[in-house]
């Protein structure tokens, strides 16, 4: 077993470094943030990929989800939120969650939502605690939330931006195959 911090803000960074870490022999098992759990294979063995399930607050649904990905023999390595870790034996070939661009872009979207909700919930946090700040008893912990809001902002622009990015591209994809 070996268990190493560490924090993404981009799906397909993660992602690359859990298949990286499978091409070394070491298999994700799972997430306590930030430390990912590996337990050591033969290398190669399987392929990872991640998803922002849709569905929230419907367990029912994503349930049924689960148990149809893994009829397919696509085993569901941790479910943690309403993100999910699957991985598939390299010996059943090529593994994609998504087969189709319109598929690609719901989930892309479904994250870019995520991000601008989480944006702009920081920035309004921000900017109330900026307009307490200088004030009454509690100065300093309004300070100290405007600063901590703005940085949470500031950390998700990057990522928010490359979301942005893969969306455009796949609706430009899209576009190709529609004319």
């Amino acid at each position: 077993m070996m268990r190493v911090a560490k924090i993404f803000m981009d799906d397909l960074k993660e992602e690359q470094w859990l298949n990286d870490m499978a091409n070394k022999g070491w298999y994700f098992k799972k997430l306590r943030f930030p430390y990912y759990t590996f337990e050591q294979g033969e290398p190669g063995q399987y392929t990872y990929r991640l998803e922002m399930l849709s569905g929230l607050g419907s367990k029912t649904d994503l349930d049924d989800y689960l148990e149809f990905v893994e009829s397919t023999g696509i085993e569901v390595v941790q479910k943690r939120f309403n993100w999910a870790y699957f991985r598939q034996h390299t010996s059943k070939g090529p593994f994609e969650l998504y087969s189709d661009a319109q598929s690609k872009l719901s989930y892309v979207q479904r994250m870019y939502g995520l991000f601008l909700v989480l944006i702009l919930i920081n920035v309004m946090s921000a900017v109330a605690n900026a307009a307490e700040s200088g004030t009454g008893a509690f100065a300093h912990v309004n300070d100290f939330m405007s600063g901590l809001s703005t940085g949470v902002v500031a950390a998700l622009i990057i990522p928010f931006i490359k979301i942005a990015k893969r969306k455009r591209n796949i609706k430009k994809e899209l576009e190709l195959f529609e004319r």
